[in-house]
């Protein structure tokens, strides 16, 4: 049934999607140069065309997916744990308690997110590509419909709109989407529908796709938000492009991640930086390769000069043909059939290719982010390392940090609230806080620290500090043994020692529980050192007796 907030949700929805029509251009031809596999944002890509037949030269698109590829590699290694949960107080997160329970999320999160049903691989990937591309990505995380799981959908950016908060973050998305009727019925029930759908439902018809829209809404610009129960915060709502509205469910959590590279002031969507630059160079690229090409041709099988009238057959330039001239022509006044000579310094083209390229992997990072391959093979010292891994950092972060945040943290945050209001942690109490959960780790904000290629950089800078310090301090000892004192050699010890890749957080004990060992350990050194010195004392004083009764023995002889 058609009604007024369809109406209005709809009229919101049109001014959105109008506004970016001039990004959906953009994309469009970004796409055609770099991702001709989203090259869809203008027009539609037919099942069963070749829709990169318009590329002559393909290092465009190997630089995009390379930096795609790169970004899975270094901020969520498949092949390793790369994150775990922690209290923002580090010193909770190390207590025996906190942490069992803590690695106990990591291990539901991730879980999670490598079931064969969630969908996160196909996901993540599809996101970093785009992230790549166009600089941002539109991610929706959803519960099944039993609540047992969590489903990851990345969605072309065509079919997305949206807005910021006050906050200056997403809050606000509306989805294009294609339903056939079969999936309404399962999502919504086959009452909800509007009766066209109800037709090809009881026809069965798995052709035709109906419009339909997802949208998820702050309730404080939707108006009927006071039959929603407390904590919500969001609007969950599918509507027909006529206003039907076929779902309209409270939302405790925002269930799209919106990553975003690079903003312009204004404007909420992102840009690129790699793309953005590198567009002039790809369209350059494609024309100079168009051009070799036809030299290369031209070259090897050049065009031809026949002279009129002495050239009396078809000219056959084939293996073995013969091509008749007539008898009476002289050919010292030129050959009746001659090569036209071009295409001679292609060298030249493929020179100029080969710069637009290293170009193009300049502006994708690919140059940057292997700063160990110039050295492989050959004997460094530890500063030369720690010197490459300095500027290996330097270039790292400003592509990985914001992702780091924007991508993979918001997703595990994002995880980690659904999971718990399904009680995916154990059993929650009327809060919402799981009741296994220790008390130490209530009102702490749990966040997560990333286990990748970038942190064990940093933390091999740790442990590269660390020894050299030890280093030092051994040389200063050796002048003057009291220095010992003038450093802190336990924190050090435990801050790099916290830094070892792939460590546990269990290696290392409380602080507390240490210092308690270690008094306990002095005092049992003590206690021997007291019953050495007691023995040596005995021994001493029976020697002394042996030796006076000697003494005696002789005076008395």
């Amino acid at each position: 049934m058609v009604d007024q907030a369809g109406k209005d949700l709809m009229a919101i929805d049109s001014r959105l999607f109008t506004a970016k029509g001039s990004i959906d251009s953009l994309h469009q031809e970004i796409a055609e140069f770099f991702y001709p596999e989203r090259a869809s944002f203008t027009k539609e890509i037919t099942l069963g065309e070749e829709f990169a037949s318009h590329l002559t030269d393909f290092y465009p698109v190997l630089v995009r997916r390379e930096l795609g590829d790169q970004i899975s590699s270094m901020v969520r290694p498949s092949d390793s744990q790369w994150f775990k949960a922690k209290a923002s107080n580090e010193r909770i997160s190390r207590a025996s308690d906190a942490a069992s329970f803590l690695e106990f999320m990591t291990d539901v999160n991730r879980s999670i997110l490598y079931s064969r049903d969630s969908g996160y691989r196909r996901a993540a990937k599809d996101c970093e590509q785009d992230w790549a591309a166009f600089g941002m990505g539109w991610t929706q995380v959803a519960y099944t419909k039993k609540r047992d799981n969590l489903l990851f959908k990345t969605h072309h950016p065509k079919n997305m709109a949206g807005c910021e908060g006050p906050d200056g973050q997403v809050n606000h998305v509306h989805r294009k989407c294609d339903m056939k009727a079969n999936a309404m019925a399962h999502l919504f029930g086959e009452s909800k529908l509007p009766q066209p759908v109800k037709n090809a439902l009881k026809e069965k018809n798995l052709k035709d796709s109906f419009k339909v829209r997802h949208i998820f809404i702050p309730l404080d610009i939707y108006e009927p938000y006071r039959k929603f129960p407390k904590g919500a915060k969001w609007a969950d709502i599918y509507v027909t492009e006529d206003g039907t509205i076929l779902q309209e469910i409270p939302a405790f959590t925002f269930d799209y991640i919106v990553p975003r590279w690079q903003t312009l002031d204004g404007h909420m969507y992102a840009v690129s930086p790699a793309t953005i630059i590198a567009l002039p160079q790809a369209r350059m690229i494609q024309r100079m390769m168009m051009t070799i090409i036809e030299a290369g041709e031209k070259q090897v099988d050049p065009p031809m000069i026949a002279t009129q009238d002495a050239v009396v057959s078809p000219i056959d330039l084939s293996s073995n043909g013969i091509t008749y001239i007539d008898s009476e022509y002289d050919e010292r006044l030129g050959a009746a059939l001659r090569a036209v000579e071009l295409g001679k310094n292609t060298g030249l083209g493929v020179d100029l290719v080969n710069d637009a390229r290293a170009r193009l992997a300049d502006a994708f990072y690919i140059n940057k982010l292997a700063p160990m391959a110039s050295i492989q093979g050959q004997d460094v010292t530890a500063y030369q390392a720690s010197q490459i891994v300095q500027e290996y950092i330097r270039h790292a972060l400003p592509l990985f940090e914001p992702i780091e945040d924007e991508w993979t943290g918001r997703t595990l945050d994002l995880v980690t609230e659904k999971v718990m209001r399904a009680g995916g942690y154990g059993p929650v109490d009327r809060n919402g806080i799981p009741v296994d959960m220790p008390d130490i780790l209530l009102g702490q904000n749990i966040t997560y620290e990333f286990n990748n290629s970038l942190k064990e950089a940093r933390d091999r800078q740790v442990i590269g500090a660390f020894q050299e310090s030890a280093q030092l301090l051994q040389a200063a000892m050796a002048l003057d043994p009291t220095l010992r004192t003038d450093v802190d050699t336990r924190t050090a010890f435990r801050d790099a020692f916290g830094s070892v890749p792939n460590g546990r957080s269990d290696w290392l004990i409380d602080a507390q529980q240490a210092e308690a060992s270690r008094r306990q350990m002095q005092q049992a050194m003590a206690e021997q050192q007291q019953m050495q010195q007691l023995s040596q004392g005995a021994e001493v004083a029976g020697q002394v007796g042996n030796a006076a009764q000697q003494l005696q023995a002789a005076t008395a002889g």
